[in-house]
């Protein structure tokens, strides 16, 4: 046990420390090559850390679990797909565990965080049969982010997915609903988001998408507490709505009879 916990301290430690020795050059360019204005990208597509110790303890974590795992399935994303290993733990067993998956999604995180961290993951020895994604609503939530902006941090991932693992079937999850109203700032740059996301993700080879999050509204379009205490983070009800929706497209994206 004290192994375990002294590689994963190195290991944390190594990485924060790598980040803060390499901090003042990244993404810098020579004045004389810098790009015109109008090819700069945004911030939200752009691979950035968060420094924050738990932030790279719980990398480290799931670089030592991709390193021992055999994994077929990726889910990628913030704490809405965070929130399976807790609230919603009996539908990760149900539907998750049983597909070998690795959950890669962490509290907070806002695109650019996501693509930080697929550049700092292991190679698995063969591509996964599927990954899931489901980030962007902290890039408008707590973020500074238009829904364009946000938009193109998603397909960024996505484009990096392909990269990482070009045989890998990837399903693209609609931004969840946040906020109970549906006239509410950020459901409205929310539904933006979704609203570009189809002609974003069309032509991408092993790319599909799907909308799971209308299934957690009422006819009114209205997020209830029960299902959403907070507005935003679901409830074990919310989970469950949410797995009987979801757990048909994960058969669709692995070929399963």
């Amino acid at each position: 046990m004290n192994t375990k916990m002294n590689t994963k301290n190195i290991l944390t430690s190594a990485l924060l420390t790598f980040f803060c020795l390499a901090a003042p050059t990244i993404h810098a360019e020579p004045a004389a090559e810098a790009k015109p204005a109008t090819e700069k990208k945004h911030t939200s597509s752009l691979p950035s850390p968060r420094i924050e110790k738990w932030w790279f303890a719980l990398h480290a974590d799931k670089i030592e679990e991709m390193a021992k795992k055999d994994i077929e399935l990726l889910l990628v994303g913030d704490s809405i797909l965070q929130g399976f290993e807790s609230v919603g733990a009996k539908y990760y067993k149900e539907i998750l565990e049983p597909r070998k998956a690795i959950n890669l999604a962490f509290g907070g995180d806002l695109t650019q965080h996501v693509l930080w961290r697929l550049d700092h993951l292991p190679k698995p020895k063969n591509d996964p049969k599927g990954a899931v994604l489901l980030i962007g609503t902290n890039n408008i939530g707590w973020g500074s982010d238009s829904p364009k902006q946000a938009a193109d941090g998603i397909l960024t991932i996505v484009q990096k997915m392909q990269q990482l693992y070009p045989t890998t079937k990837i399903l693209v999850l609609a931004v969840f609903p946040r906020r109970v109203n549906p006239d509410h700032a950020h459901r409205k740059q929310i539904n933006e988001i979704n609203s570009l996301l189809p002609d974003m993700l069309k032509d991408l080879k092993n790319v599909s998408h799907v909308d799971l999050g209308k299934n957690l509204l009422d006819e009114k379009g209205v997020l209830s507490k029960e299902i959403a205490p907070d507005t935003t983070h679901l409830s074990e009800k919310g989970f469950e709505i949410w797995a009987k929706a979801f757990d048909p497209e994960l058969k669709k994206l692995l070929g399963e009879p």
